[in-house]
């Protein structure tokens, strides 16, 4: 390839990073809502939003008009601690959050999920997160089914996933439905991580086996890695 297959925005600090990467997705918002009535977005749990959900949330959007889900989510009660949409909905409480609990079983939920987020393509923006065993969304290495979930010519769709830890159950979106957006975000902080992405980057056999290697080399579009120490 003679070009990286990522775009890369690396800082010293993570308060730079993550006010960067706001003004960045507070501007690919604008313009979809200059553009159409409402932008429809994926963001991730865990902690890799925590700093950029305050920044983001002072953005001069009409948030009315944003459409946000997570990325993948933990089977748990809305109300969980653990729950990614609820760090979502408290991070920005003025967007309109899609629920992936759609349904009483994890197996029915993650079908209604997935049939709306596919109403919702392409989408305008999704960012990612990152685990140091590569993992994004709730994609996890040697995961059942994780093969078909990171081949980016499945249908777009969300899936059961299952996480090496507590809680187990996740529903999680493929990495074709990830895809299906006009900007595609990962945002990495530590030195570990740093260093896993510096072998994907530069396509060591052993970063094969890592999630995040088929989301920056499978992907038509290059993917935004925003990192920090």
């Amino acid at each position: 390839m003679s070009q990286s297959p990522a775009i890369i925005h690396a800082f010293s600090e993570r308060r730079d990073c993550v006010q960067a990467l706001s003004a960045e997705l507070a501007a690919q918002l604008q313009a979809a809502l200059s553009a159409k009535p409402r932008a429809k977005m994926l963001l991730p749990g865990g902690s890799s939003p925590q700093l950029l959900l305050p920044l983001l949330a002072e953005a001069a959007l009409d948030w009315s008009r944003v459409d946000l889900s997570a990325t993948d989510e933990r089977w748990v009660p809305a109300a969980d601690p653990a729950s990614n949409l609820r760090l979502l909905q408290q991070g920005l409480p003025a967007a309109v959050c899609l629920d992936p609990r759609q349904e009483a079983s994890p197996e029915l939920a993650v079908q209604a999920w997935g049939a709306q987020l596919c109403t919702w393509l392409p989408l305008d923006l999704v960012l990612l997160g990152m685990g140091e065993d590569g993992h994004f969304a709730s994609l996890f290495p040697q995961m059942p089914g994780v093969a078909a979930a990171l081949d980016p010519d499945c249908e777009p769709a969300a899936l059961l996933a299952q996480a090496p830890s507590e809680p187990r159950v996740r529903l999680s979106t493929n990495l074709a439905l990830l895809a299906s957006s006009q900007w595609l975000g990962l945002l990495v902080f530590g030195a570990v991580k740093r260093e896993m992405l510096e072998a994907v980057l530069a396509d060591m056999p052993a970063s094969r086996a890592w999630p995040v290697h088929a989301l920056i080399w499978r992907t038509t579009q290059r993917v935004q890695i925003f990192s920090a120490p």
